[in-house]
């Protein structure tokens, strides 16, 4: 049981940082789902990518090659984001663990 002095410093009521819990419980669901469209649209252009290039060698023209290009360069810019995406949750899935141990604490 927490001390008269430790709950009156206390900066957060437990309801508060359960509220927080809830919230970032959601960013994080809201997160993976993003991350999901996210993959699924790197595979396919990383695929397109692959196509293009095959293609350029094979045609060994100029345009195939620009086309190539502004696809490898299409699958880099979402491949960045979705390495974005996986820091956020990383970031949110620490922020729910700490939120995790504060709870733990305040219940002990």
């Amino acid at each position: 049981m927490r001390s008269f002095l430790a709950r009156f410093f206390d900066p957060m009521p437990i309801k508060t940082v359960e509220r927080q819990l809830r919230r970032n419980s959601q960013q994080i669901a809201h997160t993976q789902a993003e991350l999901g469209v996210l993959e699924e649209q790197l595979a396919h252009f990383k695929d397109e990518a692959e196509t293009a290039r095959i293609h350029a060698l094979v045609s060994e023209t100029p345009i195939s090659e620009r086309t190539h290009q502004r696809a490898a360069q299409h699958a880099m810019a979402i491949g960045k984001q979705r390495d974005q995406l996986v820091a956020r949750l990383g970031q949110l899935e620490g922020r729910q663990d700490s939120l995790l141990d504060r709870i733990g604490r305040e219940l002990n």
